[in-house]
């Protein structure tokens, strides 16, 4: 349960160069190329454009070094990409397109501060580009956690997880499961129990229960390890394991009747790991 982390792993996802309708048929041609990943095509057909009138405009030129600077994130040219980006912010910097490309080279090349810093200058920027692509408030929340995450800044990150889904029961449990990471990092037992009353509930089988549960016996806090091995021994009330589990933890809390009371049901069979 606890393996592998949502927000370690996550990256938003790259512009998909579709809105193509009011883009000339050039450039329409260039960003269809962009989307069959034709890459080395872009890069002939888009020179001789660059020399075109109509590619002066703001929204036509930094469609066209868009085009281009996909085309050498493709074939991982990333310091060319960033060049091509960076003249397409130039020619129009109220744009998402070129930043959201230009957090995906930083985040390869692992420069993790700047991906932080330009994404979080888009925030509430209008889409101004017919063919601009602007992240959901979800997926802009969850890009920004994920960056603050690399960047160890964990308050940031619990901050903009609950902006992404304010209800913790519509959040994917792999999230939920980096808030209980979260509360272990910062040192929030309160905090832990509670996302570990929604994660317990949804472990598919008794020692995927105990291996979460484990964490908080391991963290050392025995009273919230007390309450949650409680509520597994509710969901499992056959359970030999959650049974001497909670007679130890009841009595390293001080609910000595608890654990008296709980010895009393059964032999605790000796098989069985304190």
């Amino acid at each position: 349960m606890m393996h592998g982390s949502f927000l370690e792993n996550f990256r938003l996802p790259l512009p998909a160069f579709e809105r193509t309708e009011q883009l000339g048929e050039r450039l329409r041609a260039l960003w269809e190329a962009v989307r069959r990943r034709e890459s080395r095509r872009v890069l002939t057909q888009a020179a001789p454009l660059l020399a075109l009138p109509e590619m002066a405009a703001p929204e036509a030129r930094a469609a066209l070094l868009n085009a281009l600077g996909a085309a050498r994130m493709q074939l991982r040219h990333y310091e060319a990409a960033e060049r091509m980006l960076r003249l397409s912010l130039a020619a129009l910097p109220t744009q998402w397109m070129a930043t959201r490309l230009l957090v995906h080279v930083c985040e390869v090349q692992r420069r993790y501060e700047m991906a932080y810093d330009l994404l979080e200058h888009l925030r509430g920027r209008p889409a101004m580009a017919s063919w601009d692509e602007p992240l959901s408030d979800t997926e802009w929340h969850l890009g920004m956690a994920a960056l603050a995450w690399r960047l160890r800044r964990w308050k940031v990150v619990s901050t903009h997880v609950r902006a992404a889904f304010p209800k913790v029961t519509e959040m994917p449990p792999a999230l939920q499961a980096d808030l209980l990471r979260l509360a272990f990092y910062r040192e929030r037992p309160a905090e832990a129990l509670a996302m570990a009353r929604h994660l317990l509930e949804q472990q598919p089988d008794e020692q995927a229960v105990d291996t979460l549960l484990q964490t908080f016996v391991q963290q050392g806090w025995k009273q919230e390890a007390c309450m949650l091995y409680r509520q597994a021994y509710q969901r499992y009330p056959e359970s030999e394991r959650f049974r001497r589990r909670l007679v130890a933890l009841c009595l390293q809390t001080g609910a000595v009747e608890e654990a008296r009371r709980l010895a009393r049901l059964g032999a605790l069979s000796l098989d069985v790991e304190p």
